[in-house]
């Protein structure tokens, strides 16, 4: 076993042909566990998975990606091809122990899919519906693994507005999914959701939590960070580091990564319609939830035909998407910190997004629903 399970999912799923013994082995749970913990702990190397939109074929793919700087992001598995993916704003939620979770903003349905065992999962459908008078919006997700209950869960928000828009909310709801009973539930009420939360954006997962930036619902405008731990289901605040701008300006944006195993922020500024010249400045929480510890670490620019920041790669370095819908990379050390490495990877632009990714053995149909059964 300590030999098998360090050889790649493609090897692993030949060798269940050697015996039944073998067979037996690798489809056991134990083994599952151990393949993953080992790629959690980077014994196994990870890949870049890009999610684009390729507008001539109207389809999402899912294409994989050597982190071997020398190998210019070479492609190192199938693409693979997401069900109904129609859907051009298709949106990557997260990866996390070999399972990919992802959202049509057309139809807010959500989906899980392991790519390596080529499985795909359509989630049920939210039980909550919107009281008469008002109207809902499903604004951003999370999806994690819970070690604790041994479990996958995603939490939803949902931002609930009045029939008489006027572009101030009611209030946000929150939801929870447990892959074990493939059901929904409302969020414990004991559990309570700041009164501030109305927009969280750009989930990142970090420290067994899930991270957005989130408006302020306050007499002077400004922004938070929302965490949600996923065992204990409790939600914390966590400030924007002194110095940094706070307030979401006419052309201001924000965006949470993880970068060198350290919650991190990217702020950057968009100067009109043509993207040109950009600076982006990186604030780092040395010591996580120690609000003293934020330090603005790197400065990266100018940098021009940036669309947005997208993920860290190899711990020092960034992924972007060129507004061309192409995918560049960029040092955040170095003397050629302010020059782009581009590649030839293209989507529609506004379409990309990037993760680092570790294939499994995790099977999605003997984990949904569980507990019910």
């Amino acid at each position: 076993m300590q030999i098998l399970v360090r050889l790649p999912v493609k090897c692993l799923f030949q060798f269940k042909c050697v015996s039944k013994s073998w067979c037996s082995l690798i489809k056991s749970p134990r083994f599952t566990d151990l393949h993953v913990s080992r790629a959690n702990c980077g014994d196994q190397e990870g890949v870049i998975l890009v999610k684009r939109f390729i507008k001539d074929e109207r389809k999402i793919v899912l294409s994989f990606h050597s982190k071997d700087e020398s190998l210019s992001l070479q492609v190192v598995a199938p693409d693979f091809e997401v069900p109904y993916s129609t859907y051009l704003n298709m949106i990557l939620v997260g990866t996390c122990r070999g399972i990919i979770c992802l959202r049509s903003n057309e139809s807010s349905g959500i989906h899980l899919c392991n790519p390596a065992t080529r499985e795909f999962l359509t989630l049920p459908d939210r039980p909550f519906r919107c009281p008469q008078g008002y109207f809902s919006q499903l604004c951003e997700l999370g999806f994690g693994f819970d070690a604790i209950s041994n479990d996958y869960k995603i939490i939803t928000f949902t931002t609930i507005f009045p029939d008489e828009y006027n572009g101030d909310p009611n209030s946000c709801k929150a939801e929870i999914y447990s892959l074990s009973t493939n059901s929904w539930r409302e969020l414990d009420p004991d559990v309570t959701l700041p009164e501030w939360v109305y927009n969280p954006r750009f989930s990142v997962l970090f420290n067994g939590c899930f991270h957005w930036c989130t408006p302020l619902i306050t007499d002077s405008f400004g922004l938070q960070i929302l965490s949600f731990e996923l065992s204990t289901e409790q939600f914390r605040e966590i400030q924007f580091p002194d110095g940094a701008p706070d307030t979401e300006g006419e052309y201001g944006m924000q965006k949470l990564i993880v970068l060198d195993n350290s919650l991190a922020m990217i702020w950057y500024n968009i100067t009109g319609s043509q993207i040109s010249d950009q600076h982006f400045d990186i604030w780092v929480m040395m010591e996580y939830g120690v609000q003293e510890s934020w330090v603005k670490k790197f400065s990266i620019g100018p940098l021009s035909g940036i669309e947005s920041p997208l993920s860290s790669w190899n711990s020092d370095k960034l992924l972007w998407e060129m507004s061309n819908g192409q995918l560049a990379s960029s040092a955040v050390l170095g003397d050629n910190r302010g020059s782009l490495t581009k590649y030839n990877i293209h989507g529609s632009p506004t379409t990309l997004q990037a993760d680092i990714y570790h294939e499994s053995l995790v099977a999605l149909g003997e984990l949904c629903g569980r507990r019910m059964n």
